[in-house]
């Protein structure tokens, strides 16, 4: 254990007794199926997984394993083994029609991840594509940000980076969006998704251009939210441009922040929206 992660250990508990006995029993009957796939991954049972799951639990070694072992059985039954072997040659379509990437670093080296959900046209998405398969791209995607996105931060920096800044854009958001049955799925599944299989990635979210419709899906995205998550979100109106900007540029560097969101950085040298097709690094 390190850094903040001390500082997670409520007063009197013996945290490295706790993390050796969810070690422990993770690493018998209770842990992944022996000979199955999650079973070869030696990750799913090192230290720095299991303190991320003993934090979303408040150190409750029962509650802990418990949730590790959701995780593992979620993990199989989604096949993730082979979703990340998948080349998902529908992945230009989804972030055509559902504006999403990974870009760059923050000034503390975590990975960006940008969202425009205002922006998302689900029946033109789902021309191409399913429900079912817009969630195992977003599932392989959060797995590769574990195991590939942060690993390789962690080595540029020198020392462990194991949370994103992420930058939630609802510009476009309308009552259409909000209200749309399909998309509301969508989004419901995957914010349960991130709480219950990758706690403790997010190290803050910034939400900017938000309209009043906003308020409809907040009242259902909040209550899904622990207090804890929801202390690490700002939230910047659509007519606050000038006060997110310098909020963002406080936190990124402005040839990591995307121009569009007050940066300097078009990855293609030209249009402002490349940064959202293009992979830019360090992973």
């Amino acid at each position: 254990m390190y850094g903040n992660n001390l500082k997670t250990i409520p007063p009197g508990v013996d945290g490295w007794a706790r993390l050796e006995e969810v070690r422990k029993r993770v690493l018998g009957p209770e842990g992944p199926k022996p000979g199955s796939e999650e079973d070869k991954i030696p990750y799913l049972r090192c230290e720095h997984m299991l303190v991320r799951f003993l934090i979303a639990r408040q150190w409750d070694v029962e509650k802990a394993v418990a949730m590790l072992q959701g995780h593992y059985r979620w993990l199989a039954e989604n096949n993730m083994a082979a979703l990340l072997k998948d080349p998902f040659p529908e992945e230009a379509h989804i972030k055509r029609y559902y504006p999403q990437a990974y870009h760059g670093t923050d000034k503390l080296g975590r990975p960006l991840y940008i969202e425009r959900p205002g922006l998302i046209d689900m029946p033109r998405l789902l021309q191409a594509t399913s429900c079912e398969r817009i969630l195992q791209y977003v599932y392989a995607q959060s797995e590769l940000q574990i195991r590939r996105r942060l690993p390789a931060c962690s080595l540029v920096r020198g020392e462990v980076v194991d949370k994103s800044l992420n930058i939630m854009d609802l510009e476009g958001l309308s009552f259409r969006v909000v209200t749309h049955t399909t998309a509301r799925k969508v989004v419901k599944d995957v914010v349960t998704m991130l709480q219950n299989h990758y706690p403790e990635c997010s190290g803050r979210m910034i939400i900017i251009n938000a309209p009043k419709v906003f308020s409809i899906a907040w009242s259902f995205i909040k209550p899904q939210l622990d207090e804890k998550t929801v202390n690490k979100i700002s939230i910047f109106g659509s007519d606050q441009r000038e006060a997110y900007i310098q909020a963002l540029l406080e936190l990124v560097d402005a040839d990591q922040l995307p121009s569009l969101f007050g940066g300097k950085c078009k990855c293609d040298g030209k249009d402002p929206l490349s940064c959202i097709s293009a992979v830019k690094g360090p992973w």
